[in-house]
């Protein structure tokens, strides 16, 4: 869509619970946030299913209300190729661009990520899928298992990177400088959006470059929507809709986990429109 005096707008949805988003906006360009009426952590294969089709639903909802790009603002890029069979509109993964951008030119890079090995899954489907993930000369994974068990506290990592404690910004330094001696490679790129508020002070004590994959994405979107790419749209559904059907339904049973005090992991359910109210989910 090109909008009112020619603004082009681009949807993030807020996978990690921004309050803004991480790069300011171009001239001409209009970046909303597009919240999640269902927040989960992706912790196992299963629990990305219930992810996958939170961000499906929150797809289909900016769609509905018109943007001229979407950008999905998680390493994991949930649900990308989900969201691309519905959108006429180009879709862009943070996860997608920050690995593109970390091997632009050939170059190798490690990634450096504050949750544990046993997630190691979600790394190894991202760099099998997505366009320089073989030039990834290795994954480091600073938190302990015991990590995971903290999610949603004020002692977990995400809380201790937006107070920007030193401990815990002095290990992901310290692994950033480990990884590119083993790995021999020329970059970093951190390994999860929620690492934006340390990704300045990072650099600052870095040598090499280390790239925030949350600003990655959103100048991915802004260079999309600048040069006017076309939506990659390889198969289209007859579908759409059914994903926020299913949403309305499981929220209208109640029966959610209850919520904790982390806007990763929490399960909620906002004020929404019906479906009625939207019109149509197909996209503009």
């Amino acid at each position: 869509m090109s909008g009112d005096d020619e603004v082009m707008r681009i949807a993030v949805i807020n996978s990690d619970g921004k309050d803004a988003p991480v790069l300011a906006a171009p001239d001409g360009i209009d970046v909303r946030l597009q919240e999640l009426r269902v927040r989960a952590f992706a912790r196992t294969p299963y629990d990305h299913l219930l992810v996958e089709l939170a961000h499906v639903d929150a797809a289909e909802t900016a769609l509905a209300d018109g943007c001229d790009a979407l950008l999905i603002d998680t390493f994991g890029d949930y649900a990308i190729e989900r969201i691309r069979t519905v959108s006429t509109v180009p879709v862009v993964g943070a996860g997608e661009a920050g690995i593109a951008e970390a091997a632009d030119g050939g170059r190798r890079f490690s990634i450096v990520t504050v949750w544990p090995e046993s997630m190691g899954w979600l790394y190894r489907e991202r760099l099998a899928n997505c366009a320089g993930g073989v030039a990834c000369s290795g994954v480091h994974h600073v938190g302990a298992e015991e990590e995971l068990d903290r999610v949603g506290t004020a002692a977990g990592v995400k809380a201790r990177m937006i107070r920007g404690e030193g401990a815990t910004v002095d290990a992901i330094v310290a692994a950033c400088h480990r990884a590119v001696a083993q790995d021999s490679s020329d970059a970093v790129l951190l390994g999860c959006t929620c690492m934006s508020p340390i990704a300045a002070a990072v650099q600052s004590r870095c040598s090499f470059p280390v790239i925030d994959a949350s600003e990655a994405g959103l100048r991915s979107a802004y260079h999309v929507v600048r040069s006017g790419r076309s939506a990659t749209r390889p198969l289209g559904t007859q579908r759409a809709g059914t994903i926020p059907s299913i949403i309305d339904a499981w929220l209208a049973t109640g029966e959610v986990p209850n919520p904790d005090e982390c806007d990763v992991c929490v399960f909620t359910a906002p004020a929404t429109k019906s479906n009625e109210e939207k019109g149509p989910h197909a996209l503009r």
